[in-house]
């Protein structure tokens, strides 16, 4: 009897980003990070990227079941990444993937599973098998060559007979692994799509050591790339056919030194190739109002800068941790940093926050009149400020979070039936998606029945929602004021979710 060929069983890494229903278009380009370096270092292991985030979730199921196909002894690590807003995505991806391979290993990253890693666990045993938190690309790798020993990978999360363990931190990458890491996976052809308004994502540096007391990604020293590895990686999005760049350092232009250098070598690059594509970034008013931060800019071909003021209220911005003084941060912004951008060619976005707690319509008049001054230096000038409303949201990890558990204003495990609630909200998440950045996953404290929200129950204010509607009108009448519109960036295509999983998460709707 002839003997039957056997495949050899293989490890195979599955990266996936998640459905992005209502969110904004783009993808995460860490997945690239977390692809390459794993490869580099276990070349043996299968790697692949599987990006769902203009899926439906039927769609995903046909896709992750078609990645699946092949060795059915394969041992298959899934890495999930999350964000607040695509968690609920992410376990119904996880479920899709346990559903094909019960014995494939979950792995869920990103912001939301290292901020709450706890409750993503114990509420989904069986679901979700370990938490990477933090910078992933060294744990992940740890974690592909020690399995199933996983009390050696550090950054791991995991539960062990009933009990949580978090490992030791692995450190942060170096400047040279950073440099190491290019934006494309060569494997796939992936080097990115559109993210941010049709320009696509890039990051040059990691890290912030603000504070910010929303944030839950600051207090962690900036680690950025070289510059020849900036350059190389502009080269390879220009090579890509991409021609408009968002910068999406957390803090760009911290350094005044690196600030020179890159803005000045961007310069060189540009002139190169004929000024074949201009990008934009983040940053902050102090870093604006230095003296030659926006003639650096321009010379640089920045388009436009994303200014995190937050607000305009002195009490509020202690709120947010912004800042210790509020007079010279808003004379800054008065004075300095608006009055240079309206006098160069790059365009001025400014962040603001709704909805936060205690805000009163004489906060939301004063708003109106500052930017209606704005606005009116801005038209005297034939330009326009472009104000992006951001609803005032707390996420899991920060310190408004913290502060809201000791205070009793909501349960230690909101996010998991806040977001299932959420989900399944579609005219709501889509109203919140169209009008605000960030409008969606987090607690948007300010416009939730707070008596409601302490017992794990949500209630829309539709007082608060008609108050927050009625500012943003009025300020998109202002003359020089541009109010942005989300609606034509999100991810409209998902089915509504009712049709494809009943989840209740244990909350109660509106």
């Amino acid at each position: 009897m002839a003997a039957v060929a056997m495949t050899k069983p293989k490890t195979r890494l599955l990266l996936i980003m998640p459905p992005q229903p209502g969110l904004l278009g783009g993808f995460a380009t860490g997945l690239v990070s977390l692809a390459n370096y794993v490869s580099r270092r276990a070349p043996s292991i299968d790697t692949e990227v599987l990006d769902l985030s203009a899926s439906s979730l039927s769609d995903s199921r046909e896709q992750v079941h078609a990645s699946f196909s092949g060795g059915i002894n394969d041992l298959v690590f899934v890495g999930i990444t999350t964000t607040t807003a695509s968690y609920q995505s992410a376990l119904r991806v996880a479920e899709i993937a346990k559903g094909v391979a019960p014995r494939c290993v979950v792995v869920f990253g990103g912001h939301h599973a290292s901020a709450d890693a706890e409750h993503v666990l114990r509420k989904h045993i069986g679901g979700v098998d370990i938490v990477i938190a933090g910078e992933g690309e060294r744990s992940l790798a740890e974690l592909l060559r020690e399995y199933p020993n996983v009390e050696r990978v550090h950054g791991a999360v995991y539960l062990r007979d009933g009990s949580l363990v978090r490992n030791p931190s692995p450190g942060f990458l170096t400047q040279d692994e950073l440099d190491s890491l290019p934006v494309t996976f060569e494997k796939h052809r992936l080097v990115g799509i559109p993210g941010k308004f049709d320009h696509v994502t890039y990051v040059s540096a990691r890290g912030c050591p603000l504070r910010c007391s929303f944030c839950s990604v600051g207090d962690e020293r900036i680690r950025p790339k070289s510059i020849p590895a900036i350059l190389r990686d502009l080269n390879q999005l220009l090579e890509a056919g991409f021609r408009r760049i968002a910068i999406e350092d957390n803090f760009f232009a911290h350094s005044p030194a690196r600030t020179r250098d890159l803005c000045l070598a961007i310069a060189e690059f540009r002139h190169t190739h004929n000024g074949a594509f201009t990008w934009d970034c983040q940053t902050r008013v102090e870093s604006i109002a230095r003296s030659n931060t926006v003639r650096l800019l321009a010379k640089a071909g920045c388009e436009a800068v994303y200014i995190g003021v937050e607000s305009l209220h002195a009490e509020h911005l202690r709120y947010l941790g912004k800042t210790a003084n509020p007079a010279d941060y808003i004379e800054q912004l008065n004075q300095l940093v608006i009055p240079r951008l309206l006098d160069s060619p790059v365009e001025c976005y400014l962040n603001l926050q709704f909805g936060l707690p205690g805000e009163s319509q004489a906060h939301e008049r004063r708003t109106i009149e500052i930017l209606a001054d704005l606005g009116s230096k801005a038209a005297s000038k034939g330009r326009t400020i472009t104000l992006f409303p951001q609803l005032h949201v707390v996420y899991p990890g920060t310190r408004h979070f913290q502060d809201g558990l000791a205070q009793g204003l909501f349960p230690g495990d909101v996010f998991e039936s806040f977001t299932a609630w959420e989900f399944e909200q579609a005219p709501v998440r889509f109203w919140l998606g169209e009008h605000f950045a960030h409008g969606t996953g987090g607690l948007p404290v300010g416009i939730l029945n707070g008596p409601a929200l302490k017992t794990g129950r949500y209630e829309v204010d539709a007082d608060a929602i008609l108050r927050i509607s009625g500012t943003l009108k009025a300020i998109s009448r202002l003359p020089g004021i541009t109010t942005f519109h989300f609606g034509n960036y999100l991810i409209k295509n998902n089915p509504p979710v009712a049709a494809q999983r009943g989840v209740d998460g244990g909350a109660q709707p509106a």
